[in-house]
């Protein structure tokens, strides 16, 4: 892992310089430590880490290319956070996944055969949403800070009735996790890739 936490001004003077040098500091030292905790790092020596970084750096090389949004860069998307939280590009298993809902945790216990029909793995930062903050800042984008968009709101597994409410509300495709999330009672972990809830 790449170390942020270097101190770009040491001088406490005042001056525009300064107080810019400080807070980008503070947005570095930020995006690093997220990204510390993300369950799996770009920065490994695996196969699947460098998968990682090549996949990223093509979306950033799109993004500064003003390449819009399509089914090619919504599913690199998908493979790159479902990398960072399960460390594979294997489909998700639903039956061991462990950011779930509490209703769609009860779902899976329930003991019914068909219990995938009413359960669905929501991104709880929108595919589309991530690619469209990759465009808005494409002019200064990083590998880590990428990265960071896209790991910073892991998949949810939700049932397909919390679904439907999050789009009857406006926010299917767009809204901030914590707003599209605001109804569906989770426990055991934050929405934001953190830490667990306490």
């Amino acid at each position: 892992m790449i170390a942020f936490g270097v101190e770009l001004s040491r001088d406490k003077g005042k001056g525009k310089g300064n107080e810019c040098a400080a807070r980008t500091d503070t947005k570095f030292k930020f995006v690093a430590s997220s990204l510390r905790k993300m369950p799996y790092s770009i920065h490994d020596k695996t196969l699947a880490a460098k998968k990682a970084r090549i996949l990223i750096n093509a979306l950033i090389d799109c993004a500064k290319a003003g390449v819009k949004p399509s089914a090619v860069t919504k599913k690199m998307l998908w493979g790159i956070s479902l990398y960072l939280e399960c460390g594979s590009y294997s489909k998700e298993n639903w039956r061991t996944y462990h950011r779930v809902s509490d209703a769609a945790k009860q779902v899976r216990e329930s003991g019914d055969k068909d219990w995938k029909r009413n359960v669905t793995f929501e991104h709880a930062r929108p595919l589309g949403k991530m690619y469209r903050m990759l465009l808005d800042e494409r002019a200064t984008l990083t590998l880590d800070r990428a990265a960071f968009i896209i790991g910073e709101y892991p998949p949810v597994l939700v049932t397909t009735a919390e679904e439907l409410e999050m789009a009857k509300r406006g926010f299917q495709h767009d809204g901030a996790p914590e707003q599209r999330y605001s109804h569906i009672p989770i426990s055991g972990f934050s929405l934001r890739s953190d830490g667990t809830a306490a």
